[in-house]
């Protein structure tokens, strides 16, 4: 059986019912890259329109990354840059930059979080929106990354 905590609102907790939460977050660490495989599974058959899955897309990111002499932290961000899309359709990559954030670099944050906008340049004019919104960013020492990512 696995150890809890007793109390019941924040202000209670003893120091040992702390040490019991630390060492239960350390064991659920363990399984988070299971966990986010399995979470990418889910986008398996869903096109949303588009000429393949969700899933396959993001394995094709993933390997056109890796072919392109990416590093591996470069190819997980592109394996899971579309992660986001079961839980968060309106803002899907800042879900995805989110849970990355912790394990990547700024430019890799940077892109995942915002590749949603920059890949709006090759469709939004044919949705009536402005396909250059991305250059607000402009701006930002990450752009041509973030551009180069969506471009390929």
């Amino acid at each position: 059986m696995q150890e809890k905590a007793t109390f019941t609102a924040m202000t209670e907790g003893t120091p040992d019912d702390y040490a019991i939460i630390a060492r239960a977050n350390g064991e659920h660490a363990k399984a988070l890259a299971d966990r986010i495989l399995d979470h990418l599974a889910l986008l398996k058959g869903d096109t949303g329109g588009f000429a393949i899955d969700r899933y396959r897309h993001c394995l094709q990111t993933a390997t056109r990354a890796y072919r392109d002499g990416r590093d591996y932290e470069y190819v997980v961000c592109a394996l899971l840059h579309d992660i986001g899309d079961t839980l968060a359709s309106a803002n899907h990559a800042d879900l995805a930059a989110t849970m990355l954030e912790p394990f990547v670099s700024k430019e890799n944050y940077w892109i995942v979080k915002h590749h949603g906008i920059f890949q709006g340049y090759y469709f939004f004019e044919h949705l009536g929106l402005n396909k250059n919104m991305r250059d607000e960013y402009r701006d930002s020492e990450y752009w041509h990354a973030c551009a180069e990512f969506c471009a390929k």
